[in-house]
Order: structure tokens, then C-alpha cells, then sequence
């Protein structure tokens, strides 16, 4: 299962925050060399504030293995603060009903045969807290195959590619129906409600 919390109520989650920073780390940092700044093996930067909400994936010693951090559009976020150039008309959405997908990462050391099920429920749990919270939709900003991988309609590209990061991204926009990867659902047996606490977000999200 995929559990969701925000600043406010991470103390219920063991140390879950402070575990999805040290994977950040790992993947960010020491895999892929990037500059992101980090203290004591824990990555983070200006949007980790109390409106980022973060989906975790963790196993059964509670370390966070797989993690989507959503970031609201409304507050300012990667791609209007970093790359609004990817965005061709130049409108940068900014919406309550419309979320920003970033720090996706998946622990490269799990097993294989785990491996392959943590993004799709990640994903899987991001369409649930949209429909709970009457969300519209996701943007981010990503290389194409990853996301063509997973979702396979109703992708809106933005704008054309560039070089981000050492990587050739590309921003888009997915309306909430299409987030949920079926076909991977199907393939790897995931079904039903994938987020443990739905009813914890629609708290956060009504306080917030």
C-alpha cells in the first residue's frame, strides 16, 4: 500500500519523512551526481514546505523504497520556478485542482520482481487523491519513455523537449482519468484502493 502525508501529520509515519530524503539522496545525489543540496545524506530543497504532499512506497522494515512528491500549482512549484520555458503558449497552470509530479524515484536496489509494481501504485495512489480532493490532473516535466511507459493515453505535451538536468525532458500534463496505469495494473495484479489513507489527505487538504 502507499501511504500519503504533508509536514503536519508526517510524525504519524514513523520517520518516513526523513526516509524518502535519504532515498532522494541516494538517487539524486550519489546515483546521478546532480547538485541538489543535502545535509547528512538527506536531499531536499525549497518546495519540501508544508504544502508538498508525499506518497511513499515502503517495505516491511518501513524505509521508503519508492516515492511521488505532489507539489500544488497554486504555491510555486519546479516547472514554473525552473523550466517555464518548456512550456510553449506560456500559460503555467496554476490551479488548485492541478498538481506537480516531482522526485519520482524508485529504490534501484529493491528486487526486480518488486521493483517493477512501485511505480504503478505509486501512480495508482496519485489518482486517488486527486479524485478525493476533486483534482483535475498532474504536470511535471520528464523523459518522454518513462512516462509513455506507464500511461499510455491522454498525455498532453507542453512543450519540446531540453536538456534538464543532464537529461532530454520534456513537460506535460495528464488529466486525473488517465493517471492510473491499467496495463500495468492488469499485468502486475494490482487492483482495488492502493493508498492506505485516503481520509487522512481530505483532512490535510481541508486544513490546509
Amino acid at each position: 500500500m502507499i501511504e500519503a502525508f504533508s509536514l503536519a501529520n508526517a510524525h504519524r509515519f514513523q520517520d518516513a519523512l526523513a526516509s524518502q530524503a535519504r532515498l532522494r539522496y541516494e538517487t539524486f545525489v550519489e546515483r546521478r551526481g546532480l547538485p541538489h543540496s543535502f545535509h547528512e545524506g538527506l536531499e531536499f530543497d525549497e518546495f519540501d514546505t508544508p504544502a508538498a504532499r508525499y506518497l511513499v512506497w515502503r517495505d516491511d522494515n518501513r524505509v521508503v523504497r519508492g516515492l511521488v512528491r505532489m507539489l500544488p500549482t497554486t504555491r510555486a512549484y519546479m516547472l514554473q520556478s525552473y523550466w517555464p520555458h518548456l512550456v510553449a503558449d506560456g500559460i503555467i497552470p496554476s490551479s488548485s485542482a492541478v498538481w506537480e509530479l516531482t522526485r519520482v524515484c524508485v529504490d534501484k536496489s529493491l528486487d526486480p520482481k518488486v521493483r517493477r509494481k512501485v511505480l504503478p501504485e505509486l501512480l495508482c495512489a496519485v489518482q486517488e487523491l486527486l479524485s478525493s480532493s476533486q483534482g483535475s490532473g498532474i504536470i511535471g516535466v520528464t523523459r518522454e519513455h518513462l512516462l509513455t511507459h506507464f500511461i499510455r493515453n491522454g498525455i498532453r505535451w507542453l512543450g519540446e523537449p531540453d536538456l534538464i538536468e543532464g537529461e532530454i525532458e520534456r513537460a506535460f500534463f495528464v488529466p486525473a482519468e488517465f493517471i492510473r496505469p491499467e496495463y500495468h495494473c492488469r499485468i502486475f495484479g494490482i487492483s482495488g484502493q492502493v493508498l492506505a489513507n485516503p481520509e487522512d489527505f481530505a483532512l490535510v487538504t481541508k486544513a490546509a
